[in-house]
């Protein structure tokens, strides 16, 4: 009896946790910025949980802002995108955007650079977890040491 409980216990912290899946990271804190407070939103519908959305704001010394999103869980879904190697952009009708899908330490990730709005970056962490990244001052070198250091500090 023992026994059955201690399993059925195991089987729900594997259910719970789901792993050893990035979300449960949330958006660490990371060297060099001041983080805001993490803003958790759940994907809820009437036929169940689908996931959770956390978004949070990053400073760093210089002014320079990060706005951070990760979404997880079946409701979130992949990231779709081009196949890696792509260079393209947004023309003719576009606002001249960029873009670039690339491997960032293996994981599908695609850079977007616009004129107007900046620069973003997002990065398929697992099947159904998505990074992304978004600054109107900072560009691809930094968005993406802030990712790894996000990534690593799991």
């Amino acid at each position: 009896m023992m026994e059955r409980c201690l399993t059925a216990l195991f089987a729900s912290l594997v259910i719970f946790w789901g792993g050893a899946s990035y979300a449960g990271a949330g958006l660490p804190e990371i060297a060099g910025y001041s983080a805001g407070p993490t803003k958790a939103v759940p994907l809820e519908a009437p036929s169940g949980n689908f996931g959770e959305w956390l978004s949070r704001t990053y400073v760093n010394a210089f002014g320079g802002r990060i706005e951070a999103t990760l979404m997880s869980g079946p409701g979130a879904g992949p990231l779709v995108s081009a196949p890696v190697g792509t260079r393209t952009d947004d023309r003719p009708i576009g606002f001249g955007a960029t873009y670039e899908v690339f491997e960032l330490d293996g994981m599908r990730s695609v850079f977007e650079s616009s004129p107007d709005l900046g620069s973003s970056l997002a990065v398929a962490v697992d099947s159904d977890v998505v990074l992304t990244l978004e600054s109107r001052s900072l560009g691809r070198e930094e968005l993406e040491r802030a990712a790894m250091a996000m990534l690593r500090s799991e």
